[in-house]
């Protein structure tokens, strides 16, 4: 299906706007009783069923190599969906989804350890903006230089999208369709997450207020993992990175907007300017500034 720039980039919004709205329903997840694993086993459950019922007939031609890499990606989602939302537990939707935008600073630096890409020289300006803008929004200065539970979390589930983002950029041709990919992810995410409940969260499971988990997880499965990464894709696939990256880098903003509006996090100094800072670390990140400078130039 081919589709104009404009309407491409308004999938990434739409997709945008999902994915900073997921921060309030994991929260809300998370406030109904359910644990990390058990709600990453329902949302991958029924992000998969979901998939397979619209795309079977893709999926059932899947090879063993979509087997294996679906492990493979889906293994670095999982623990990055998992830590993310036992994060969520001890912080606040709009803290969150700030610490989570640094993945696209701490992606170059594990290219580097392990693939020996090495870095470009704003990498270093962004990691210091970063670094500040951390320790103003998770006020580290006033708790002995120690980041407080859940933004720890957070900041360790961080990797993990990395991690996702890098395997994605190098496997995801080797799949035989787009569809596959999101199936085989949300697959092994279900399958992680139920082996989590039957291990260590049994005991938990009388806990859960179902009737007021049970819409936030179907809006998490469905719309969110689905079809905002379906979105996502498309979009991406019809414009171009400069164009993508300053649209999807958004999705701290509107998390963090959806979460004043809904009463989680208080707009203070500290979220602000600590947010803002991160946002600028990772738009640093996501923009060619040569490019965008080589264009802005071109239109004058």
């Amino acid at each position: 299906m081919k589709i104009s720039k404009k309407q491409a980039a308004l999938l990434l919004l739409l997709a945008t706007i999902l994915w900073g709205s997921s921060y309030i329903f994991l929260k809300q997840a998370t406030e109904s009783g359910m644990h990390s694993g058990l709600i990453n086993a329902c949302r991958g459950t029924i992000s998969a069923l979901f998939g397979y019922l619209l795309f079977h007939r893709q999926i059932n031609h899947m090879t063993p190599q979509d087997i294996k890499l679906g492990a493979l990606i889906g293994a670095s989602e999982y623990l990055a969906y998992y830590l993310q939302t036992a994060g969520l537990r001890y912080t606040t939707p709009a803290k969150s989804s700030f610490i989570t935008a640094l993945y696209v600073i701490i992606a170059p630096l594990i290219l580097w350890l392990f693939w020996h890409e090495r870095p470009l020289r704003k990498t270093y300006f962004a990691i210091a903006l970063a670094i500040i803008g951390m320790a103003i929004l998770t006020n580290i200065g006033q708790n002995s230089l120690h980041l407080q539970y859940g933004d720890l979390l957070t900041l360790i589930a961080t990797i993990f999208w990395a991690l996702e983002i890098i395997f994605f950029s190098k496997f995801s041709a080797r799949f035989s369709s787009t569809w596959v990919v999101l199936f085989m992810v949300s697959s092994w995410q279900a399958t992680y997450g139920w082996l989590t409940v039957l291990v260590g969260e049994r005991s938990t499971l009388g806990q859960v207020h179902w009737a007021k988990a049970l819409l936030p997880i179907i809006i998490l499965a469905i719309v969110i993992t689905f079809l905002g990464q379906a979105m996502q894709i498309t979009g991406q696939m019809h414009t171009d990175t400069v164009s993508a990256s300053l649209i999807l880098m958004m999705e701290s903003f509107f998390a963090a907007v959806l979460s004043v509006l809904l009463g989680y996090d208080a707009v203070t100094p500290r979220l602000v300017v600590g947010g803002a800072l991160l946002i600028l670390a990772s738009a640093i990140m996501q923009v060619d500034l040569k490019s965008l400078f080589l264009l802005w130039k071109k239109k004058r």
